[in-house]
């Protein structure tokens, strides 16, 4: 599949649920959404893993070697 071809399904897509019914639309997002309270805080402690093992000996030799060839 190309691009252009998933640019015309995400169009297709959009253009059904607009004309859906707003009150469904509406409950379907809240059900999508439910149990996602804790994501602020989440992606935040992700974050902080992700940064500590960007910074870590292990990653920056790897990245040494690597830019060495």
């Amino acid at each position: 599949e190309s691009a252009e071809e998933m640019d015309i399904a995400i169009r297709v897509l959009a253009e059904k649920l607009a004309r859906s019914n707003p009150d469904s639309m509406k409950e379907l997002k809240q059900i999508m959404w439910e149990g996602t309270e804790h994501w602020d805080a989440l992606l935040l402690e992700r974050a902080a893993m992700s940064g500590a093992r960007v910074l870590s000996d292990f990653t920056r030799k790897t990245l040494i070697r690597l830019k060495k060839g």
